[in-house]
């Protein structure tokens, strides 16, 4: 026991430094870090002699997620005595209650039950004992419950029909990422808009880790194409990447637009310690070995910059976009984009391209719902390995805008049209729906 924790304490020494000295966030981030409350519940649990590597990697994750950054993450290793569980339904915050939105697998709760207390502690009881503030902070409706709730002994509840009862916090597997991920959607609407006369084409997308959603949009190409607004719904979308979501890009103007010129030249900095500039030549040497003559001396100029660099703190950068023109929406077309604080990666990404194509004049696009994650700060992750159990994943980069301490992170994208949550969005897509009637 006591080598055990003594392991875990290098961990904590290594992740702590990691965070003051390499991470990207800072110095901006450093009003979300509380690493004292983290000592202490590690010191309490060795103390009583309860830390394992299951109470170990919650206490951390507890520390990371009250950073607000979606793209930190501690990563666990097979040799490692964890096993990912969810509770089996997901929540909303509205005023002092979680409200549940969907229930997969504990079926003794339905949309609608409310959870009125946590182990007999109100919602703001309750963050008081943990760590770091791990639901995405202080504003009620951004708050993410659902990695928390598994965690919980009990929750009394409030079931959609009054009735009252507490219950024991059941947990389950958490799903591993193919079998998380889900296919994409086109659904025909007709009599929608604000006169009834309008057809719809609502396109879901939950990831953009392959090409189903393209093979998709080619599939119901005329479907779309005849719609006379287009609901665009990346509300639930983290994943993937932003080439798997170009075949949506030809809905998000009203004129022939390069995304390249749109954006224009964007500066981001990138923290080459000595540590940094170690981890990213060493992906760069692992790119190497895969590319061919023309990648390789890419990416060999690459490893050279990255070497040049290395001690010398935030580099500021150039990046450009993809060099793509995109064709204009159909003439008769509207389109609007579902977002939510669970919005981030490609998802918040398509959120800021329509949201800069307004601002240019060429945009085609309405953003409905709610404010993105705002995880576009940070970027060009890399993995510290700590032990053979552990390691730890973060940034080294981050926009010029954070930079100058005007990033998204805690804030996000905000939409052109904000639809409050309710509980009534438990039973109905509450935004959906005034996205097909907007005028």
């Amino acid at each position: 026991m006591a080598e055990q924790n003594e392991q875990y304490e290098q961990v904590i020494a290594a992740v702590l430094h990691v965070m003051q000295n390499d991470y990207a966030g800072q110095p901006e981030c450093e009003t979300r870090s509380n690493p004292l409350s983290l000592l202490e519940a590690l010191g309490a649990a060795a103390g009583a002699g309860t830390l394992d590597d299951a109470l170990f990697v919650r206490y951390v994750r507890q520390y990371l997620s009250g950073f607000q950054d979606p793209t930190l993450s501690f990563e666990v290793s097979s040799k490692a005595d964890f096993t990912s569980v969810t509770c089996g339904f997901s929540v909303r915050r509205f005023g002092d209650e979680l409200y549940v939105t969907a229930a997969r697998d504990d079926k003794r709760l339905v949309p609608g039950d409310a959870l009125v207390r946590l182990d007999g502690h109100t919602l703001d009881e309750y963050l008081t004992r943990l760590i770091n503030n791990p639901v995405n902070g202080d504003d009620s409706e951004r708050q993410l419950w659902n990695d928390v709730l598994p965690y919980c002994a009990h929750m009394q509840v409030r079931h959609a029909d009054g009735a009252e009862e507490d219950l024991p916090v059941r947990t389950f597997p958490a799903r591993g990422f193919r079998e998380s991920l889900r296919a994409p959607t086109v659904e025909v609407v007709e009599n929608v808009g604000p006169r009834g006369n309008e057809l719809a084409a609502v396109i879901t997308a939950h990831h953009f880790v392959d090409d189903s959603l393209l093979a998709l949009l080619q599939e119901r190409f005329a479907d779309i194409q005849r719609a006379d607004r287009v609901i665009i719904d990346v509300r639930d979308v983290t994943e993937g990447m932003i080439g798997n979501a170009y075949g949506l890009l030809a809905l998000f103007f009203d004129r022939e637009a390069n995304l390249k010129d749109l954006m224009g030249e964007q500066f981001i900095y990138t923290r080459y310690t000595q540590l940094n500039a170690h981890l990213r030549q060493r992906q760069l040497k692992r790119l190497l070995d895969l590319s061919d003559a023309e990648g390789r001396a890419w990416v060999q100029a690459e490893i050279d910059h990255v070497a040049e660099c290395a001690g010398a703190g935030f580099v500021k950068e150039a990046e450009f976009e993809e060099d793509m023109l995109f064709p204009p929406a159909p003439e008769h077309q509207r389109t609007f984009l579902l977002t939510d604080v669970s919005t981030s990666g490609v998802g918040e990404r398509l959120a800021a391209i329509a949201a800069r194509a307004a601002e240019a004049g060429c945009g085609n696009v309405q953003r409905v719902g709610r404010a993105t994650r705002g995880s576009l700060d940070y970027s060009n992750l890399v993995s510290a390995v700590l032990t053979e159990k552990f390691s730890l994943v973060f940034p080294i980069s981050k926009t010029e805008a954070a930079h100058e301490g005007n990033g998204t992170l805690g804030r996000g994208i905000a939409p052109d049209v904000y639809i409050p949550f309710t509980p009534a969005e438990c039973a109905q897509d509450v935004v959906q729906q005034q996205a097909l009637e907007l005028p």
